[in-house]
């Protein structure tokens, strides 16, 4: 071999020994806690020892095990707690746990030898907040705390700074600051009226907000103070949220909240209640139910008109329409289960007047129309909630009637004794007072062309005297939809509407102008 491979070879083997001894003896072992060693923990300022529990022993060896070594030592000065580790009497290892300053709530591990491995934050926070070393972190005991006291339930919720939560709250670690009670609680006037906290340290503020869960909507917002001021309005689910909001002092460094949430089932008593007292003739009005148990039971027995079907209002609010046929003193009965009540009402009576002509619009060959009597009894019958129309209703035509409510022509079919009619002098379009289905196209032998275009819930609109339309059973109108014409060039013409709720004919001038069963806001 020559000299060069013999250099060569020499290096390559002190190579490969270098290697060897690095892994043999360069590699850094990463400071472990084993089974058979006592751990005591202390803080910096006392003398008192703590040992730990095999439990928490356990999490301090995982913790340990998932260290990873840090480049620098220089950011690392907020002490924490000391633990020492014995193995037979004798001191195995001794790192002190400390934490970042800079806000973002990082932990590491320094030695003896200046070493620091850095932690993973929520594992390390369990082991705080364990049994032993609960009342050991200063920086939990110097946090702000809430005590939220219901009943003879009494809980602490303590300040949440960057995001985490440090204490321990009923065996449990909340890390993003919010308690939230799982179970739902029946609601009671004490529950929340004398709801009571206590603060370690006092906030900067604190809110109560009470939301009705169902749509989410707040229905107080306040102080504690002013709880005693906060009645739910109806049945139903609740959530109260408690906020306590501390700002960061010169004399304190804390900044964070205290989030408290609790379910609340509130159960109300029924109530019935009647939109007015006093109604006209051919005038509707409604009935509301409040916190009903079983809204499907719901029924209503008056004999001063025809109910409706009952829709829901909103969370717990539900209400129905009543037609008012008969004029006089009438009671209204609503039913149902854990519902009962009673209102009276007065349907005022309409002046009655025979128009001193024959209807106008009438065919005398059965030939060339159908039947008013079959077409009205024809008429498809609605005990379902669903409600087309939109808002208020408005007049087909802008004219004021020539003849409204209760104005007759000599021989005017008694179904439609609620229609009002206009004279029209030039062709006329005739519009939808109210979005719906047709139900009906067709020339009868009284009424002529008409149209009847269906608003949900047994509300009705007819449409009488069309001269022409293209519309067809089955079609779907808007309001304000044009759904004919009225042809009146060569001479007047009669165009008549009327309004049927139930099988009652209605005033359709008492119906236009207003909103029936619209969503409150």
């Amino acid at each position: 071999m020559s000299q060069n491979g013999k250099l060569i070879t020499v290096a390559v083997l002190l190579s490969v020994l270098a290697i060897l001894f690095g892994i043999l003896f360069g590699q850094e072992k990463v400071p472990a806690i084993q089974e058979n060693m006592d751990v005591w923990v202390s803080r910096q300022d006392q003398n008192i020892l703590h040992r730990l529990s095999d439990s928490e022993k356990n999490l301090l060896a995982d913790i340990l095990s998932h260290q990873k070594k840090t480049e620098t030592s220089e950011r690392y000065g907020d002490f924490v707690l000391a633990f020492t580790a014995y193995r037979n009497g004798k001191e195995m290892l001794q790192p002190s746990l400390y934490r970042l300053t800079d806000g973002t709530n990082e932990f590491v591990m320094k030695y003896p030898d200046g070493s620091c491995y850095s932690l993973d934050t929520r594992s390390v926070l369990q082991l705080l907040t364990s049994h032993t070393l609960d009342n050991l972190f200063d920086y939990i005991e110097d946090a702000p705390t809430m005590t939220v006291t219901e009943g003879e339930r009494e809980l602490t919720v303590h300040c949440v700074e960057n995001g985490w939560q440090y204490k321990k709250i009923d065996n449990s670690i909340f890390m993003d600051g919010v308690l939230v009670r799982d179970s739902q609680t029946l609601l009671a006037l004490e529950d929340y009226q004398n709801l009571s906290l206590a603060f370690s340290t006092e906030p900067q503020s604190v809110q109560v907000t009470i939301l009705l869960s169902g749509p989410t909507e707040t229905v107080f917002e306040g102080t504690p103070d002013r709880l005693d001021q906060f009645s739910p309005p109806i049945s139903g689910r609740y959530k109260m949220r408690v906020t306590a909001q501390w700002e960061e002092t010169a004399s304190r460094r804390y900044s964070g909240q205290c989030v408290y949430e609790l379910d609340l089932q509130v159960k109300k008593e029924a109530e019935v209640l009647i939109s007015e007292h006093t109604v006209p003739q051919g005038g509707l009005f409604m009935i509301t139910v409040t916190n009903p148990e079983d809204p499907g039971s719901l029924q209503v027995n008056t004999d001063a008109g025809k109910a409706g079907p009952f829709v829901k209002q909103q969370e717990g609010v539900y209400t129905c329409l009543v037609a008012a046929r008969n004029a006089g003193m009438h009671l209204i009965s609503v039913s149902g289960t854990g519902v009962s009540g009673e209102h009276q009402i007065e349907v005022t009576a309409s002046a009655f007047e025979t128009w001193q002509a024959d209807f106008p619009l009438r065919t005398e060959d059965p030939d060339l129309a159908e039947s008013f009597e079959q077409a009205w009894q024809n008429l498809p019958g609605s005990t379902g909630t669903g409600k087309y129309w939109r808002g208020v209703f408005q007049s087909p035509v802008e004219e004021e009637p020539d003849l409204g409510y209760h104005q007759n022509f000599e021989g005017q079919p008694a179904q439609m004794e609620g229609a009002v009619w206009w004279i029209l002098q030039e062709d006329t379009q005739i519009k939808a007072a109210n979005s719906g289905g047709v139900v009906f196209v067709g020339n009868l032998d009284q009424g002529g062309l008409t149209v009847v275009v269906h608003h949900g819930m047994g509300l009705y609109t007819w449409y009488y005297g069309l001269s022409e339309t293209w519309l067809e059973q089955g079609d779907v109108v808007f309001k304000g939809e044009v759904l004919g014409s009225v042809w009146a060039q060569e001479e007047d013409a009669w165009f008549g509407v009327q309004a049927v709720f139930q099988g009652v004919p209605l005033n359709i001038q008492t119906l236009q102008n207003q909103s029936w069963l619209e969503p409150e806001a």
